[in-house]
């Protein structure tokens, strides 16, 4: 089992994270994992496949949106 006061880093060989001091207790130590993993997802940048994939998304919509513009919406 790791060790609370160890550094960050992978164990020697064994693929197991050490939590580090910051944390007091497992729960936080997981939350401040949690959140290094979502910041790092948020800094990547979007693959150009993708964007060209929204891009060609958001321009069927328009078509759509200039289409129905002239019906009126009934439920």
């Amino acid at each position: 089992m790791a060790s609370k006061n160890l550094a960050d880093g992978v164990a020697d060989g064994l693929g197991v994270i050490k939590p580090n001091a910051r944390a007091r207790t497992k729960k936080d130590w997981i939350g401040n994992q949690l959140k290094q993993v979502y910041d790092e997802a948020l800094a990547e940048d979007i693959p150009d496949d993708m964007m060209d994939l929204l891009s060609a998304l958001d321009d069927s919509g328009d078509e759509q949106d200039g289409q129905n513009s002239g019906e009126e919406i009934s439920k």
